[in-house]
């Protein structure tokens, strides 16, 4: 399986590459699965745009009460009515604009997740990178936990530059180091997170 392979592989090379403590610490947590989201493509996308810039705790509570109003939006269009329930909720303006950019997006809702695997990773970038709100962080962490791509690193993740300050120095936090780890880069990316501690990390 997938994931037991992506363990063997990152422990050997990590030990191969002379990286001792992070082989120690792949070896010690054993291996990881990717947990891809059942839910539809637009609340997936929402919940990325909930839970950016918030700790985890207070993503997960906005989550829980935007995610209610989701379930039971009857409305066709963006109005003054659901803005406020979304406010209430604790969303900012501007998360509030993007979620109905979101929800609203007649095309976002022609894609089911089949298509959506089947769609190359510079496609899926170029579909979603020009949806207000959605960045390159946003669109990797939707092509981990959404598509279950095996191979994606998210430079521009703080808990990843986090748990990279812990193991090595500054300088080698960069794209090519982590190329190495191709193709389960996504794979190391729980393995880094599990330094932090954030065992339940999933989108």
């Amino acid at each position: 399986m997938e994931h037991k392979e992506a363990y063997k592989f990152l422990e050997k090379k990590t030990k191969d590459l002379g990286l001792e403590n992070l082989s120690a610490h792949i070896k010690k947590v054993g291996p990881l699965k990717i947990t891809q989201s059942r839910m539809a493509f637009i609340p997936h996308l929402v919940k990325i745009i909930v839970g950016q810039q918030l700790s985890v705790q207070s993503a997960a509570a906005i989550w829980k009460r935007t995610e209610f109003i989701l379930k039971n939006n009857k409305y066709k269009k963006p109005n003054n009515n659901l803005n406020l329930k979304f406010k209430n909720a604790g969303l900012s303006r501007q998360k509030i604009e993007y979620i109905n950019g979101i929800i609203y997006n007649q095309d976002l809702k022609k894609f089911s997740k089949t298509k959506l695997k089947r769609l190359s990773a510079s496609d899926y970038y170029e579909m979603l990178i020009q949806i207000k709100g959605i960045g390159p962080w946003s669109i990797e962490m939707s092509r981990i936990f959404f598509v279950g791509d095996p191979d994606v690193f998210s430079i521009l993740d703080l808990g990843l530059k986090n748990a990279h300050l812990k193991l090595f120095k500054i300088d080698a936090y960069n794209t090519d180091f982590y190329r190495q780890f191709s193709p389960y880069r996504s794979y190391m990316c729980l393995y880094l997170w599990r330094v932090l501690e954030d065992e339940n990390v999933t989108i």
